[in-house]
């Protein structure tokens, strides 16, 4: 199953999208990048929480979502500029986060305080060298990522529902 057939399945009703990551850090950048470049719509939120997501936990909560999508900088162990959706259990796995509370924590923290369900768009770096610029692998999938949504979410702007759009996405 693609990226785009994964988000039709997880996405469902009213949307938070958190990107996260050190704009200073070369690819750790990727998910913060990535919340920049989605418009925003009717039925999706979209924080930039750079390097301190703990911070938009109220913030997130107050939305009362019915999913949250976390984007950022995973070591999947992977090519660099590889994606990947995983759910907390999935994200155990792999090599913990640059950020001060881990990913894993946040996730479970956003199930309990909203109910919703959470996921990560993970992004593979190259490298996260601080005052570097971002790998042209990584801000090639930050591009695309970025571009598959807004198409969905202006599809959903038409639709009402951003699960709707993606299923037809996937479908046509």
């Amino acid at each position: 199953m693609d990226l785009q057939e994964q988000l039709a399945t997880a996405m469902q009703g009213h949307v938070v999208i958190m990107g996260i990551g050190n704009p200073c850090r070369g690819d750790d950048a990727a998910g913060s990048m990535l919340a920049q470049k989605i418009s925003a719509v009717p039925g999706v939120r979209v924080i930039d929480a750079q390097e301190v997501p703990e911070s938009y936990v109220r913030q997130v909560a107050g939305e009362e979502p019915d999913t949250v999508v976390l984007i950022d900088s995973v070591d999947l162990k992977s090519a660099p500029g590889s994606v990947a959706l995983l759910d907390k259990n999935q994200l155990a796995g792999y090599c913990p986060s640059t950020h001060r509370v881990p990913l894993t924590l946040l996730m479970d923290y956003l199930e309990r305080e909203t109910h919703a369900r959470v996921c990560l768009i993970a992004i593979q770096p190259r490298h996260a060298a601080f005052m570097q610029p971002m790998s042209g692998e990584v801000h090639a999938s930050v591009a695309s990522v970025a571009g598959m949504l807004n198409d969905v979410f202006e599809d959903a702007r038409h639709t009402g529902s951003v699960g709707a759009a993606l299923r037809r996405h996937v479908a046509g």
